[in-house]
């Protein structure tokens, strides 16, 4: 089981501020039946965790997590900010980012809380990188008031070919109001969706399970598996050779 966003580097961003936290959300991945995690630090104008940072701080706990014989498998990766497309591009072109896995295939993305800084073009851009072979899986939409308030936006979006990301913690109603009606409204009308964490912390950590568990009571089994399936495909663009499930992801 796959989860592309979650926040369990030690020390790097708002995530885990020690070793031991770090260590503590990942006996939590693995007690919830996760295999695989997708470190995705913050990429943005206060927090720039570009890609010379994450792989030495993902080597630092992979090593981390063999020595507390903890089995789960963390990927490199990155949350990327964008406010402006055309720096963006200019990025990205550079190789300054770490999509997921530090693969091109797929990449998350988020965009500023505030609506009046939300980039114009922002269709155009996942145009853009569309062409270039990456996906961008667009984090939490769920949260944006500006794309519930301007439904447009988020169609633009989807009519590029963007994928989008929907957080546990919003379904059960952790976020707040909004975040819980929405997310389960775009669950409904979004058509590549997948459900991630964003853990920050053992505080902030309700798991994969609870997401799918949702959604098979509101939706039923088929539901549940088609958003799972999502997942292994993203996993096995993300990883060399079969993946190997748990006995709890094949039920």
């Amino acid at each position: 089981m796959l989860d592309l966003h979650c926040h369990i580097l030690p020390a790097v961003d708002d995530g885990p501020s020690t070793l031991d936290e770090a260590l503590a959300v990942a006996r939590l991945c693995v007690a919830d039946g996760i295999t695989h995690v997708v470190a995705t630090p913050h990429c943005h104008r206060h927090i720039r965790m570009v890609r010379t940072h994450v792989l030495p701080a993902v080597a630092r706990f992979t090593r981390a997590l063999k020595e507390a014989e903890i089995p789960l498998t963390v990927l490199p990766g990155s949350e990327i900010q964008v406010v402006d497309s055309a720096t963006y591009r200019e990025e990205f072109d550079a190789g300054l980012y770490c999509h997921l896995g530090d693969r091109p295939t797929f990449t998350l993305l988020e965009f500023p809380w505030d609506g009046r800084r939300y980039p114009v073009d922002a269709a155009d851009l996942v145009t853009w990188m569309k062409g270039r072979g990456t996906t961008p899986i667009i984090a939490h939409p769920e949260r944006y008031k500006f794309f519930r308030d301007d439904p447009a936006r988020l169609r633009a979006l989807v009519d590029a070919g963007a994928w989008f990301q929907l957080t546990v913690d919003s379904l059960l109603g952790n976020h707040g109001p909004m975040a819980e009606s929405f997310g389960a409204e775009l669950l409904k009308e979004l058509p590549e969706v997948v459900l991630a964490t964003d853990t920050h912390n053992t505080e902030r950590c309700s798991g994969l399970s609870a997401g799918y568990a949702w959604v098979r009571e509101r939706h039923g089994p088929g539901w549940e598996a088609d958003l799972r399936a999502r997942a292994e495909r993203i996993l096995a663009s993300l990883v060399d050779g079969p993946v190997e499930l748990r006995r709890s992801d094949q039920m």
